[in-house]
């Protein structure tokens, strides 16, 4: 049995490109999250049988809001329902993930606070699954 060593990886200190622009300035938050389904039925001889449908991927983002002209809220919401290639690249090491998002817009607002809100959330369809590009 191999040994497999470990590298962690970690998005906090990488950037976030949509198409030919770059938000990284505006992220707090990047997750690529599969959604897969399985299903199961057992026959009168008592046999469970099993299947797992291909994943499904989000692009779960978080970042400040910002209603200026070229912000990311406003890209999404000018672009919706387009695909736009997405690049996060990591500062440090480790693979450049890329995925096609289907653009949604984001929230806007939120409840009050001292500080305001400062962060909108937007999940973002993947078209087809993350890809890595292990070359340095």
């Amino acid at each position: 049995m191999a040994t497999v060593p470990v590298n962690p990886y970690s998005l906090k200190n990488a950037t976030l490109a949509i198409a030919a622009d770059d938000y990284t300035a505006a992220v707090t938050q990047v997750e690529l999250s599969p959604n897969t389904s399985a299903s199961s039925v057992r026959t009168i001889d008592g046999v469970v049988h099993r299947d797992q449908a291909t994943a499904e991927w989000t692009a779960n983002i978080g970042f400040l809001q910002d209603l200026t002209a070229n912000s990311l809220l406003r890209y999404l919401f000018d672009h919706e329902g387009e695909k736009k290639l997405a690049t996060f690249t990591p500062v440090t090491a480790g693979p450049v993930i890329t995925a096609t998002l289907i653009i949604s817009p984001s929230t806007v607002g939120g409840a009050t606070s001292a500080n305001g809100n400062l962060t909108a959330t937007v999940a973002l369809a993947v078209d087809g699954k993350p890809a890595f590009d292990d070359t340095p």
